[in-house]
């Protein structure tokens, strides 16, 4: 996950939480479990790039 999908991710709960007068503690704690488990996925990309760009040895 890039820098701009945790940016978007992050405004869309703003967005959520702003209008309400109370956020309970388990739904910002179930937001920032989402967040960093969907930070921790590795992009597949840039897995395929680095696997490119290290010689293969045998």
């Amino acid at each position: 996950m890039n820098e701009q999908e945790i940016v978007k991710m992050v405004d869309e709960a703003l967005e959520r939480f702003a209008t309400r007068d109370l956020v309970s503690g388990a739904e910002i704690l179930d937001f920032l479990l989402d967040l960093r488990n969907t930070a921790l996925v590795p992009d597949p990309l840039v897995e395929l790039l680095e696997q490119e760009s290290t010689p293969a040895t045998t």
